[in-house]
């Protein structure tokens, strides 16, 4: 079998290491890796080893605070004012890294959650085509006129709902979350996201390749943590606007109760067979 020399350069560094050099260790907050205010850390372990292959900031509501804070001076910028078309080049763009990078967030997405490196480089390949997809729909949100007679005049606006947050699955850590932050950032909204405390790498690589690609400061911000710590603060703040959770049944029912107070609007995905 053939393998590509990058990618084996990647594998043999991790076989002998245990690790790989360079890998996000701190929230992405504003454009900007990010200790967490209390600076505390956690590890995240290779599963087929047992050995802990990297450390990483272990955020709470201080740190979940500074990134909303930072998405919702981001929606009133320059991301929801911009040009739909320009939104769709920068996606497009975020979609040409993901492939330029796909080695080493396969080997990388490997080393956090476990799974075949086959399999790691076909999520990374359908990230890369999720963010390919929503930048095609930038330009296609459109409103609608409704004849109501030549008396009045009635159409219909889309608008970005506002802040979104993400929680994040370990089993699928980057394919979930381009199918949740593509979307939301083709719509024009800004970005949230908080990936399980098993798997929290790729989605830290995933938000400073969006940065390379043009998505300007704080419309992308990623916490790292536990789900009793980050989770729980960031689905329960007054300025989130919409929440997608990926997760148990039992979980979703906690992330319910904490938005019901803010009538924040929900997607649930729940009892994957994972």
């Amino acid at each position: 079998m053939n393998i590509h020399p990058e990618l084996e350069a990647l594998v043999t560094e991790a076989q002998t290491t245990g690790t790989l050099r360079g890998l996000p260790t701190r929230h992405f907050i504003d454009g900007a890796p990010q200790s967490a205010v209390g600076g505390a850390v956690m590890d995240t372990f290779d599963p087929g080893t047992g050995r802990v292959f990297a450390s990483f900031a272990a955020g709470d509501s201080h740190d979940v605070d500074r990134a909303v804070r930072a998405a919702r001076r981001a929606q009133t910028g320059p991301w929801s004012v911009m040009a739909p078309a320009e939104r769709g080049r920068i996606l497009h763009r975020a979609a040409e890294l993901i492939r330029a990078h796909a080695h080493r967030l396969a080997v990388v997405e490997t080393l956090d959650s476990g799974k075949r490196l086959s399999e790691a480089l076909g999520d990374v390949a359908g990230a890369a085509g999720c963010f390919a997809y929503y930048a095609g729909a930038c330009d296609k949100l459109q409103g609608d006129s409704i004849p109501l007679g030549s008396d009045y005049l009635a159409y219909t606006v889309n608008e970005p709902v506002g802040v979104t947050a993400h929680i994040i699955p370990w089993n699928y850590p980057l394919s979930t979350a381009a199918r949740g932050l593509a979307p939301a950032l083709a719509a024009g909204c800004t970005v949230v996201a908080k990936p399980a405390e098993q798997t929290p790498l790729t989605a830290l690589m995933l938000a400073e390749l969006l940065a390379q690609a043009g998505v300007p400061p704080g419309a992308c911000n990623v916490v790292t943590g536990t789900g009793r710590d980050a989770g729980a603060a960031l689905v329960r703040h007054p300025d989130i606007h919409h929440i997608t959770f990926t997760g148990s049944v039992s979980t979703g029912i906690d992330v319910m109760r904490a938005a019901a107070p803010n009538i924040t609007r929900l997607v649930l995905e729940l009892g994957g067979k994972s």
